[in-house]
């Protein structure tokens, strides 16, 4: 099994963020075990709007929690987030259930939903199904669930990403209208619960 950790700030200076990172924050994540990382920053999500996501992709619960922590001590990261301004908003731990291409796009939607548990085989069939429609205007698609993640623990939260939002939300909208996925939401309860919109920093 494979996790996400986000870490969710505000920031004065988020150029300065950028910079440290791009200079030397991606290599101690990597270093620190981080299978991937990356910077994203809410456009459109209510009162959200402005947050930034600190986001990592680690192997295991016990790297996931120490490792960030332990990289957050080091002077070098103390003294960059004193000078871009860091404030720190919340933390949050999902579970990494299945991904079909790559979350490399410039702009990325965030859907947080509800329903029954699924095993892997229901939700690999499901993600092979939504995928069929999404890779029309998603560069790559996420499923996760929470672990430790507030109140959107043992919720399912879907992360896409897409050179143009246009094409994300057309290609969503033809996906939602399928009677196959219609029926496959049913099957699991699913409700809706919000979506966000965000544009990728580094």
């Amino acid at each position: 099994m494979t996790y996400m950790a986000g870490l969710v700030v505000r920031a004065s200076n988020v150029d300065k963020l950028l910079e440290d990172m791009d200079s030397f924050g991606r290599k101690a994540f990597e270093d620190a075990g981080a299978t991937d990382m990356w910077i994203t920053q809410s456009v459109m999500a209510g009162d959200g709007v402005g947050e930034i996501f600190i986001t990592s992709d680690w192997d295991s619960i016990d790297a996931a929690v120490t490792a960030p922590d332990d990289l957050r001590e080091r002077p070098e990261f103390i003294e960059a987030m004193k000078n871009a301004g860091i404030e720190t908003l919340r933390r949050s731990l999902v579970q990494i259930r299945a991904q079909r291409g790559e979350l490399n796009g410039k702009f990325g939607s965030l859907v947080v939903s509800a329903g029954a548990q699924q095993d892997q085989a229901t939700i690999d069939a499901n993600a092979d199904a939504i995928w069929e429609h999404m890779q029309n205007g998603s560069t790559g698609l996420r499923w996760t669930q929470g672990i430790a993640a507030g109140p959107l623990t043992g919720m399912y939260l879907t992360v896409s990403t897409s050179d143009s939002l246009d094409d994300l939300m057309s290609a969503s909208n033809q996906m939602f209208a399928d009677p196959d996925i219609q029926g496959r939401m049913a099957e699991m309860g699913f409700q809706l619960i919000g979506r966000s919109l965000f544009r990728r920093l580094a």
